[in-house]
């Protein structure tokens, strides 16, 4: 009884041990970065969008490997892309590329079909940056990669990248259309009141003119009857002396 106890347990432990065991062997599909590896590259496909997952029979499965970086001084004159199978050896899978800019990020276009160059269950895509020395390309030094995962006719990038995320739209607040006692809109006719206040002020304008106006005239017209009432006391004066 104790020895098919102990044999159940076992039995148990094994199936545990390669079930924990299983998620690790089909991460280890993709080769380790190498050493020289200096950045992660992203796959683009043809709308420019980073891409994760992908074909191994689509032409292509990806459009386009993107560095994180510019290329190293003096080897930025073009980049190409290599794939390193699991046993090391690599196969350059794109054209050699020439760079336009130095100062941005290495981008290479791919048209091939990675089912053609026998990558197996994983591989590395390595970006190399070139300079070309009499029409000869030289290789820097460091490279940029990524992993893959590949199973039936399709591939995984290792490490995953980040994919860019569209926020929710969000509709503009409503504004409530304003209510009696909020601010208003200012009318271009002038309330009852301002009108009279207005009318107002214009009467006692025009009164206080008329009469600022008027009062030289009054001084002036008494003058000429002071001068002519003068004139006929003189006058009747001389006459009685007369007779």
């Amino acid at each position: 009884m104790s020895l098919n106890t102990a044999a159940r347990r076992a039995t148990a432990v094994g199936i545990a041990a390669l079930l924990l065991a299983a998620p690790a062997a089909a991460q280890a599909a993709a080769p380790p970065a190498p050493a020289n590896s200096v950045g992660v590259l992203e796959l683009l496909d043809a709308g420019g969008t980073v891409q994760a997952v992908g074909s191994t029979t689509a032409q292509p499965g990806f459009s386009a490997a993107l560095a994180p970086a510019p290329c190293p001084a003096g080897y930025a004159d073009a980049a190409r892309l290599a794939a390193i199978r699991g046993d090391g050896s690599a196969v350059v899978i794109s054209a050699t590329t020439p760079l336009l800019d130095p100062a941005k990020a290495a981008l290479v276009p791919v048209v091939s079909v990675l089912a053609d160059y026998a990558l197996g269950g994983g591989a590395t895509l390595a970006l190399e940056c070139l300079s070309l020395r009499g029409g000869i390309p030289v290789p820097a030094a460091t490279v940029f990669t990524v992993g893959l995962d590949i199973s039936g006719g399709q591939f995984t990038l290792v490490p995953a990248p980040v994919l860019p995320t569209t926020p929710p739209t969000t509709n503009p607040p409503a504004t409530d259309p304003p209510t009696v006692g909020s601010t208003a809109v200012p009318s271009a006719a002038p309330s009852s009141a301002t009108a009279h206040a207005v009318a107002a002020g214009q009467s006692r304008g025009g009164l206080a003119s008329t009469g600022a106006t008027a009062l030289p005239l009054l001084a002036g017209a008494g003058l000429l009857l002071a001068g002519g009432a003068g004139v006929l006391l003189w006058r009747r004066r001389q006459a009685g002396k007369r007779v």
